[in-house]
């Protein structure tokens, strides 16, 4: 793997898995152009080190809300007009029970489905489709109306049917953040802190899998079949694009224009399927 195709697929890792188009998607989509085996081992581990740069850029956003697991004015502040004084933090046990709540609900979704999501990433028809449902769910999402529940009236119950989202969209084709975020917003929770909760509850989600990856490819790690400096700079790139990322997702999410990354997965979705017609 060139170091272009490494930094390619990093910066596209970075994008796409905080605006809601999808990283898993259109990273199978760009391996399988490259020639690459979206499923081998070796990519699986690639994919998993730009996952890992992701999670780097939530923790550079969350910075000021991490320690003390209170969500404040790290959003926020991206969002703007005077927000902080409409939208208030949420108490440490509270949101730590959602966040629990959310990744129970997305563990039960996941485990007995890991096969069958993993045999999805090989077929880009499949790919498409759930381009086209992430699509109408972002449409759908922008006319909703009332979104004014703060993230301690939003409730276990909300949390739990979020992270059940998030577990279905391990699909790829199906964007982890527009489905929490969605589904939250649909819920009424207010946009931004949609955002917050999206971005929250993907932490575990994400070092879970790390965890479970690296168990599972610990013979890859050691044979060297992928150079450790891939990996890094995978990450790296995957990161700091992941942070504009996240900005850029903050002020679409709460302007209501998630429908314009809709119509993305709509032409997307499109051209992959002329794609395997005309191949």
């Amino acid at each position: 793997m060139g170091v272009l195709k490494v930094i390619l697929l990093g910066a596209v890792q970075g994008v796409t898995e905080f605006l809601p188009v999808s990283s898993s998607g259109h990273l199978a989509l760009l391996e399988t152009l490259f020639g690459f085996d979206a499923q081998s081992p070796e990519m699986l581990l690639f994919d998993l080190a730009t996952h890992l740069g992701t999670l780097i850029a939530v923790v550079v956003v969350l910075w000021r809300s991490l320690p003390g697991f209170s969500v404040q004015e790290a959003i926020v502040a991206e969002g703007g007009g005077g927000l902080a004084d409409t939208l208030k933090p949420v108490s440490k046990r509270r949101l730590l029970a959602m966040i629990l709540v959310a990744t129970v609900a997305t563990g039960i979704v996941v485990m007995p489905l890991k096969k069958e999501f993993e045999g999805a990433f090989g077929s880009l028809a499949v790919i498409a489709a759930m381009w086209l449902i992430t699509g109408t769910l972002l449409w759908i999402t922008d006319g909703k109306k009332h979104t004014g529940l703060d993230l301690e009236q939003f409730g276990l119950r909300g949390a739990f049917l979020v992270g059940l989202a998030q577990g279905v969209a391990v699909m790829p084709g199906i964007s982890r953040s527009g489905a929490t975020i969605c589904v939250a917003i649909l819920l009424g929770l207010h946009r931004v802190r949609a955002v917050e909760f999206s971005l929250l509850i993907g932490i575990p989600a994400v070092l879970g899998a790390a965890l479970v990856e690296s168990l599972g490819k610990w013979q890859v790690l050691r044979s060297g079949s992928l150079p450790a400096l891939s990996l890094l700079l995978g990450g790296v790139v995957a990161a700091v694009v992941g942070v504009v990322a996240i900005k850029l997702l903050i002020r679409f999410a709460r302007a209501a224009k998630l429908r314009y990354f809709g119509f993305y997965c709509y032409a997307l979705a499109i051209l992959t399927i002329a794609y395997l017609l005309l191949r």
